[in-house]
């Protein structure tokens, strides 16, 4: 194999690597070893067909995309172990400029990592939020506290907006029951709107035992197909009207829900924890500033196909993301009617501010020596371990996906450690 390199315009670095004949057969002849068993060849077991039988039956380059990227692999990977300067940040454009019997051209377009030119990162002052809590924030607390146990308790009366009410009920279109419009001993907050149309309106006034045909439409896009825009009619029957009891705040309630006997400890104790709270909120704050100041200062020309790697991250994390609330991607886009293309360039600049902070914390790490010893990762892993590990059961506890985010995590925290050691927060 020889190469050649050149520097084009925009920075990216060209390889164009010539596969000799030699090892181009060779890589002919591992394609065919590795895929041989894909072919069904008539008059021959399933994977001991001959090479020239199934270039004969399936074409002469039947096995070409296979050793191309076999030759890709193998020599892309060996140019760059010997060519140190170019770091690449992303997979290279790829082409065939010549392919025949006496080998393999490829011409390959690699984007780098691209030059920074760090600013001041050293001696900043960064103004932090003053932090207080108001009383009413403590009464906040409360109140959400004081709803958490409220019971519900029968009334016998009519029923009124913020009420829940067990209800049996049957759902018909043109007098056939449908399915799923059927429901007995139901619980239904009126208001709550979690009902199709006007149907928990129009059980304001009712009374227990009380009886009454509920009129609704359904949603021209409603989700059952059988059910959009048709006008049902539900019997309903109330079997039960009740109203939230709340506890009155004073130092019972505090006994009773706190390790506090007096109402004046349990709002002094929510207030440090609201305290404490929003100090967290203004030191993460003030870190953000802090590195947005830094990343704003430095010169650097972010490589379009590094956002769109990014962007392709974030794209398969929201997908993730939807998948455990049972959705797909593409019933999101159908939902919302957006084209994966907007999405994607939705997240265009995120993406690049995303890479151009990377960039810029990873030259000031190398800058200024910041590593993470096989010593700080087990020293930080074993903290909170009863069996202390070595480095090798870390790893093999972790896997090598989890230890790489574990090793990352620590480094990120040496190089916030020592930035707000150098600048004022």
């Amino acid at each position: 194999m020889k190469y050649k390199k050149e520097l084009l315009e925009d920075k990216r670095v060209q390889l164009t690597i010539n596969v000799e004949k030699k090892e181009w057969d060779d890589a002919l002849e591992h394609a065919y070893e590795k895929t041989k068993s894909k072919y069904n060849i008539q008059g021959f077991r399933k994977g001991h067909a001959p090479r020239k039988v199934i270039e004969k039956n399936y074409g002469d380059t039947v096995f070409f995309d296979e050793a191309i990227d076999d030759c890709f692999y193998r020599y892309y990977f060996e140019v760059l172990s010997k060519e140190k300067d170019i770091k690449a940040v992303s997979y290279p454009e790829v082409n065939v400029s010549k392919i025949d019997d006496n080998g393999l051209e490829l011409v390959l377009k690699v984007t780098c990592k691209p030059e920074v030119t760090l600013g001041e990162y050293k001696g900043l002052k960064v103004e932090k939020e003053e932090v207080k809590v108001e009383d009413s924030e403590v009464e906040h607390e409360l109140e959400h506290m004081r709803e958490h146990r409220a019971k519900f308790v029968s009334v016998d009366r009519a029923v009124k907006e913020g009420d829940t009410v067990t209800i049996d009920f049957a759902g018909s279109i043109d007098g056939t029951l449908f399915e799923g419009g059927t429901a007995t001993d139901y619980d239904l907050e009126i208001g709550s709107h979690s009902f199709i149309d006007n149907f928990e309106e129009q059980l304001v006034g009712l009374k227990k035992d009380d009886k009454k045909d509920v009129n609704v439409k359904f949603p021209d896009d409603y989700h059952a197909e059988d059910l959009k825009g048709k006008n049902a009619v539900f019997a309903v029957t109330i079997k039960d009207v009740k109203e939230k009891e709340y506890p009155t705040i004073d130092d019972s309630f505090a006994d009773e829900v706190s390790e506090f006997s007096t109402l004046a400890e349990l709002k002094e104790s929510l207030k440090k924890k609201i305290l404490d709270r929003k100090e967290m909120e203004a030191k993460s704050k003030s870190e953000e500033k802090l590195i947005n100041m830094i990343v704003d200062s430095c010169t650097i020309e972010v490589p379009e196909a590094m956002v769109r790697d990014q962007v392709e991250d974030y794209i398969r994390d929201f997908e993730r993301r939807l998948s455990y609330q049972g959705l797909s991607l593409q019933g999101y886009l159908d939902f919302t009617k957006t084209s994966l293309e907007d999405l994607k360039a939705s997240r265009h600049d995120d993406a690049k501010r995303t890479v151009k902070t990377r960039l810029v914390l990873e030259e000031i790490l190398t800058k200024e020596g910041i590593t993470v010893e096989e010593k700080d990762v087990v020293d930080k892993f074993n903290e909170t371990s009863d069996k202390k590990q070595t480095i090798d059961e870390i790893k093999k506890t972790m896997g090598e996906e989890q230890y790489i985010y574990f090793e990352n995590s620590l480094l990120l925290n040496k190089l916030m450690t020592f930035l707000k050691e150098n600048n004022s927060l």
